[in-house]
């Protein structure tokens, strides 16, 4: 991660990463297919910090579908953390594989929530397939994630958490009303 602050994702070698890590080359191809692979396996820690942030996750009563997007702070605030590493992913060839890691993460716990939610309200049928409402709630965090991660002057992980709620909250207010 720190050779991605130095030089763009692209350019970095295979070489410079084992370089970098005092690695041997057998040992490194033993465990990863390329370097993409590696940057895939290093995403995995951001599934954890989603799965903990929903679980501990709380929602207001009479609102418990709020808990579906129980996530989101935490995460805002772990992207604004690192935000100089993701703008450097976001901007490069990497920036498939942390979106395809990120929204497969993301889906996960979503549909997990949802699932949940449907069966504590005791619903077998939504309005809407529940597969099409977490593609919608992940898909636009992703896209207010990477619009706030992109800005020149981010406005607070707090700011940017709550204008995700006021965008999807509604949204989930007509499915499970």
């Amino acid at each position: 991660m720190s050779r991605i602050l130095e030089k763009k994702y692209e350019s970095i070698t295979v070489q410079e990463i084992l370089d970098r890590a005092d690695v041997g080359r057998s040992t490194f191809y033993l465990h990863y297919e390329d370097k993409d692979e590696l940057l895939a396996s290093g995403l995995e820690n951001v599934g954890r910090l989603l799965q903990s942030a929903q679980a501990a996750a709380t929602a207001p009563p009479g609102k418990s579908y709020e808990k579906i997007i129980g996530f989101s702070f935490a995460l805002l605030e772990h992207a604004y953390e690192y935000r100089d590493i993701h703008r450097a992913l976001l901007g490069s060839n990497a920036e498939s594989v942390v979106r395809r890691q990120i929204h497969a993460a993301l889906a996960a716990v979503v549909r997990e929530a949802i699932s949940i939610e449907v069966q504590r309200r005791n619903r077998e049928n939504l309005a809407i397939s529940p597969e099409l409402l977490a593609h919608f709630l992940v898909s636009t965090f992703i896209s207010v994630m990477t619009w706030w991660l992109n800005s020149k002057n981010p406005i607070p992980p707090k700011e940017i958490h709550a204008a995700y709620r006021r965008l999807v909250l509604p949204c989930l207010a007509s499915v499970f009303s």
